[in-house]
């Protein structure tokens, strides 16, 4: 009985734990909190282990020995004898069907290190977990996508590294509310939201320390002019700690920081966040009482003291104590003299009132909302760091009054002055406009001739590809009917041989000689009608020169103009040779083009190919380093996405010449721009063909190595 107690105890634990290693978590989009994230951290069924062992993050691993544990439960009780906090959590979990067709992505806050696996391969590494350890900067940055299928079920691991000492602020300590938002599984609204506050964050990053720097400019100019003036010297004290707090708030914007900097800058920001909400109180009490009491001065010190150790080792209740002592001095004495605050004086108060409710509104949303106080925090620090000078300098604006009465006294006397002065412009002005009226029609009667220049340069362009068509054609033509020619003067000399043999009566000659012209005939008419065909088909490419898009096989488009322009080439440099490689996809479809558009396209590529390599095959002669030059032209077509990111049909023309100078390279699809020598081209070629792409809604890009050749591709878009 015993035994079999036994037996079925060992059964429970086996099937149990085998459960347990099972058990796949379910997520559906009713997890998603604002902004499409699901926090991963707070769920159940993370299982963790101290340690490290690459061989955790595999699938198969058997973790039925760790222990139920979710990153929010993290803390510094975990360190090493180091300070090293270092361990793998898993868990198990499934897409349901509410994500079909929902791009995911994984997004990490904290600064700790991790490791991110899923199904035992690596995604991504936040930080670096091994020496030397780098913390991961968690600030503005976009999630990392992954490929996830609905039902599929998935293992996601993670190597988790940190170090926290004694000096790590409350903020980014390992706390539950901190850990929250450790990893979370994101949709597209996520990536939107990321993008919108990077853009908001750099508008208050240059909004406030823009303003702050003018503001602190101006006070000390202030102080400068008036000296003697007391509230000028505290104002302007008061906007050098804004910008310096400005600069510190916002220090993480401008560049990626180190874990220990943001300690430092840290610290920095919430020492000056006090100072500055001081300041305000300290100058409404100046210019309320004309004074700044000795109880204000031991608040500040208090403060001081006491924000240090609220935020290294979270003790709050002594900040909080001395800070609503603060707001219980400052208010009693607004009461005390509230029938004093007349005028310029209400901007005083607007001053402090304004900044001190951002601050607690942030102090709230930051410790029951983090999502509202990530919405908001820019917002209410920029809100905190602003408004104070700013209403400052409604005060001063108001006490300067009067200098502003004198001012316009002067500036009347100045704008007499200036009325005379303007009666000499005006009579100037006269003459420059008729000046300018002279200097205009120069320039319309010079506009005139260039647009005549340059429609004359584009007709030249016209009837040099159409003279390069033309070589072409008849080179193609000529093959055919040298054929022709050859076998009709054959067989006019065999019927002569045909008439003697008959003659002679030689039946069976004559019947081998008729069957020889037969032969003839035949091909005659073979080669006739190839070049029938070749007429043809230049007679159905003008039939197509009406402009509309038709769909076209650019395979063949690219064969016929590609032998067109090597034979008008050969017509032209009979000497010229040059191996033709093609790699034409078979399976790219049919597209909507305007043939003869995209064919005038490829025929100015292939010319410019040919061209090139002429010119480094004769330089091959002079230069040993162009020994055994042999040249190549290389044309593929090919399925592929365009730099835009569309599916669509590349064509590539890829030469092995000269190459184009780097210091040239941007210049090459700009008009009348040209490396030939001058009356070889126009410079309009590539300028065209870059405009016919263009219009086809594709790309002509070009790449090319000094010395190795060039290689130009057009996109277009598989309409």
């Amino acid at each position: 009985m015993r035994k079999n107690l036994t037996c079925f105890f060992l059964f429970f634990v086996y099937f149990t734990s085998a459960f347990s290693q099972t058990e796949v978590v379910k997520i559906s989009q009713e997890m998603f909190y604002p902004h499409q994230r699901i926090f991963l951290a707070p769920l159940e069924g993370w299982v963790f282990k101290q340690g490290n062992n690459p061989a955790w993050a595999d699938p198969d691993f058997d973790d039925s020995n760790w222990k139920d544990f979710n990153p929010t439960q993290l803390s510094p009780e975990l360190e090493d004898a180091s300070g090293r906090n270092e361990g793998w959590f898993r868990i198990k979990f499934q897409l349901d069907e509410s994500f079909e067709n929902i791009p995911l992505a994984i997004s990490r806050e904290l600064w700790a290190a991790t490791d991110v696996y899923l199904d035992g391969k690596l995604i991504h590494s936040f930080g670096e977990t091994e020496l030397p350890y780098k913390a991961y900067n968690p600030i503005l940055k976009y999630p990392i996508p992954v490929d996830l299928e609905v039902g599929h079920e998935y293992l996601l691991a993670i190597h988790f590294v940190d170090y926290e000492s004694t000096f790590t602020q409350r903020e980014i300590r390992l706390k539950p509310e901190n850990l929250q938002t450790f990893i979370n599984l994101t949709g597209p609204e996520y990536s939107a939201w990321v993008t919108r506050a990077y853009k908001q964050t750099h508008i208050y990053v240059t909004l406030s320390i823009g303003v702050s720097f003018l503001l602190f400019f101006l006070y000390w100019f202030l102080v400068y002019l008036n000296p003697d003036q007391t509230i000028f010297r505290i104002v302007a004290w008061y906007t050098t700690a804004v910008l310096i707090g400005s600069v510190v708030f916002f220090g993480n914007t401008f560049f990626e920081i180190s874990y220990s900097l943001e300690k430092v800058r840290f610290l920095v920001f919430i020492t000056f966040q006090a100072v500055m909400t001081l300041f305000g109180l300290f100058i409404l009490e100046w210019v309320l009482t004309q004074k700044i009491s000795k109880y204000s001065w031991g608040l500040l010190a208090l403060l001081l003291i006491l924000n240090i150790p609220a935020h290294i080792f979270s003790v709050s209740q002594p900040f909080a104590i001395a800070f609503v002592a603060m707001l219980w001095h400052f208010g009693r004495t607004l009461f005390a003299h509230r029938k004093e605050i007349t005028g310029a004086k209400w901007a005083i108060v607007g001053a402090v009132v304004v900044p001190t409710v951002a601050i607690i509104v942030q102090i709230i949303l930051h410790k029951y909302s983090l999502d509202l106080y990530n919405e908001y925090d820019k917002l209410l620090l920029s809100l905190h760091i602003l408004s104070p000078p700013l209403f400052y300098l409604a005060y001063i604006s108001v006490r300067f009054k009067e200098t502003l009465e004198a001012v316009r006294e002067e500036s009347e006397k100045s704008l007499r002055i200036t009325e005379e002065k303007r009666e000499i412009l005006a009579n100037q002005n006269i003459l420059l406009e008729a000046k300018v009226n002279e200097r205009t029609k120069d320039l319309n009667l010079s506009l005139e001739n260039l647009k005549s220049t340059q429609a004359q340069l584009i007709q030249s362009e016209k009837m040099a590809s159409l003279g390069e068509l033309t070589a072409g054609i008849a080179h193609e033509i000529q093959n055919p009917l040298n054929f022709v020619n050859n076998f009709s003067e054959v067989s006019s000399e065999m019927i002569e041989e045909l008439d003697e043999e008959i003659e002679k009566g030689d039946k069976v000659e004559a019947k081998a000689i008729s069957a020889d012209i037969k032969q003839n005939l035949e091909k005659i008419s073979l080669h006739g009608k190839r070049a029938d065909a070749i007429v043809k088909g230049m007679l159905e490419h003008s039939k197509r020169g009406s402009g509309e898009k038709e769909p076209t096989n650019l395979n063949a488009l690219t064969e016929e103009f590609l032998s067109m322009s090597y034979q008008s080439f050969l017509a032209k440099e009979p000497e010229f040779t040059c191996e033709l490689k093609t790699k034409l996809d078979p399976d790219i479809p049919k597209i909507s083009v305007i043939p003869q558009d995209i064919g005038k396209v490829l025929l100015n590529l292939f010319n410019n190919a040919f061209y090139a390599l002429n010119e480094k095959a004769k330089s091959s002669a002079d230069n040993d380093s162009y020994k055994g030059y042999q040249p190549e032209v290389t044309v593929k077509t090919t399925v592929a996405r365009s730099t835009s990111g569309d599916l669509g049909i590349e064509i590539s023309v890829k030469d092995n010449g000269n190459g184009i100078p780097e210091h040239i390279r941007e210049k090459i699809f700009q008009p009348f721009f040209t490396t030939k020598p001058t009356g070889s081209g126009t410079g309009l070629g590539l300028s065209l063909s870059y405009d016919i792409v263009k219009a086809h809604g594709g790309e002509l890009l070009a790449e090319s190595e000094e010395g190795k050749g060039t290689k130009l591709i057009i996109q277009l878009p598989n309409l």
